[in-house]
């Protein structure tokens, strides 16, 4: 495998070595593996179900702490809407999907429909006439096309998920107002971070700056970042040779959410929440979200000052260590590898304490895609909680496979995160990745098949080694926008 003198200079221009780029083709080539499914986590068996006593426990701990912490939420925020608006493509009368039938039925319950209504009326159509007519072809015309909404070409962030009144709110406003109810500092700032690509940032800078300025949330807080170039993935032919492009150029690819782990590294707070850009709710019922958002928060605090308090005294006192490992099992890893030394134990006690911390919400299965909560074998022999997606697991394995459907959880990514250490600097989070949880899918790009490397998941093998609490949460705190037919659901209707 050999790089020419542009080659080196394309990547220099990324930030990027031939060595480094060459390190990462064999870790993906060499080095990445299926994860090992040992068991679902369940209630009492890794994941942990709160009484109403402690609900409100936790929800004073962290209500009681807020004004003393840092805070930031982060939204990942990248996603298109187009993906939303999928089964309104290539329309025909004809062949009409179940999904496209359910959006016609409950045209009038949409948020946006007002607004999509004066888009035409300047056109000089009526949409009255057009739904009489059966005309649909024409309305989805104006929903995706250029000159009606542009939900085509769009962030999913800005599309109109909620109207109050006269109010049309999208996916980003829900997100800052939902912040502005748990979130507050001390200082009275409210802060949220959105990572977007490139291209996206001044648009979405400009929507938050009039949005801010005509509801005067003076004390919002916004900062923005991208996926850096230098984490995207060569794009390889199934030889493992560099894909080249038409003009011989190498070929980037971006290599997943889980390159927002450098993302998440440069924030500077005690607490952040994670949260997706499409899970949000209608503000008639957010107060139950915000409940839940501060007894995980609450969970977190307690857990973090613990395990300060612990490792504190391990330092100071032998005797502490049988109370450490006592924690350690209890909250995050069961067993104790055998044959240590009282001192190679209280190595091991600091080492295990001694990381990021994330308390992660889950709610049961109820068919929704994506990942769920999980006992893994690691690569040092132990097991682990994890977070796990169906493309992490051996699709061959008829055993793994019957352990990936039995799961009683779905994981709604709804994560509160601890990411700086006892002396109030950030854990160096690269080194808490599981990097053998990366994976290589085949693509079709330029009439050609080709290998598509992708780090481990932001909340999968990106946070691995992190100490990790699973929670269950109410369903009702889950309210995706996969489809733009998930707005009729309850949790979206106003």
């Amino acid at each position: 495998m050999s790089f020419n003198a542009e080659d080196e200079k394309l990547l220099a221009q990324r930030g990027m070595s031939v060595k480094a780029v060459l390190d990462q083709i064999h870790q993906f080539v060499n080095d990445t593996h299926p994860s090992r499914l040992e068991r679902p986590c369940t209630v009492g068996d890794g994941i942990l179900m709160l009484n109403a006593s402690d609900c409100i426990s936790y929800q004073q701990i962290f209500e009681q702490a807020r004004p003393k912490l840092s805070i930031q939420k982060m939204v990942p925020a990248s996603g298109a809407a187009s993906r939303m608006f999928k089964h309104l493509y290539n329309y025909s009368p004809e062949r009409i999907s179940d999904l496209t039938e359910e959006f016609i039925l409950g045209f009038d319950r949409f948020p946006f429909r007002s607004i999509l209504e004066t888009h035409m009326s300047s056109r000089g159509l009526n949409l009255s006439e057009l739904r009489k007519a059966n005309d649909w072809y024409r309305i989805f015309d104006f929903i995706l096309g250029k000159d009606g909404l542009h939900y085509d070409d769009q962030l999913k962030g800005l599309v109109i998920f909620h109207r109050y009144d006269e109010e049309l709110c999208t996916a980003f406003d829900e997100h800052l107002y939902e912040a502005i109810a748990y979130g507050k500092q001390g200082d009275g700032r409210c802060r949220i971070h959105f990572t977007l690509a490139p291209q996206h940032q001044e648009k979405v800078q400009r929507y938050f700056e009039s949005k801010l300025k005509q509801f005067e949330y003076d004390h919002v807080e916004l900062t923005y970042s991208s996926q850096e170039p230098s984490t995207d993935t060569l794009a390889l032919t199934p030889t493992n040779e560099p894909f080249r492009d038409k003009e011989g150029n190498l070929v980037f690819r971006p290599s997943g959410h889980g390159a927002l782990i450098q993302n998440l590294q440069q924030l500077d707070a005690d607490v952040v929440f994670i949260k997706n850009i499409d899970n949000v709710t209608a503000r008639s019922r957010l107060s139950e979200t915000v409940f839940y958002k501060q007894i995980l928060g609450g969970l977190l605090v307690d857990l973090r000052r613990k395990i300060f308090d612990l490792l504190d005294k391990l330092e100071r006192e032998e005797k502490a260590l049988d109370t450490a490992l006592e924690f350690i099992q209890s909250w995050f890893q069961p067993g104790v590898p055998l044959d240590m030394t009282r001192q190679q134990a209280i190595q091991y006690a600091r080492l295990r304490l001694d990381r990021p911390l994330r308390v992660c919400g889950m709610v049961r299965n109820e068919g929704e895609p994506g990942g769920g909560p999980f006992w893994v074998k690691m690569p040092g022999g132990y097991i682990s909680k994890q977070i796990v997606e169906k493309s992490q697991v051996d699709q061959t394995d008829a055993h793994q496979l019957k352990l990936l459907s039995s799961s009683t959880h779905f994981n709604p990514v709804d994560l509160v995160c601890s990411i700086k250490n006892r002396s109030g600097e950030n854990y160096q989070l690269d080194q808490f990745i599981d990097y053998t949880s990366g994976f290589v899918s085949e693509k079709f790009q330029q009439g050609a098949v080709i290998k598509a490397l992708e780090w481990p998941g932001l909340w999968n093998g990106a946070m691995a080694l992190w100490n990790t609490v699973f929670v269950e949460v109410p369903v009702s705190t889950f309210n995706p926008v996969k489809t733009v037919n998930d707005l009729l659901r309850p949790g979206h209707q106003v």
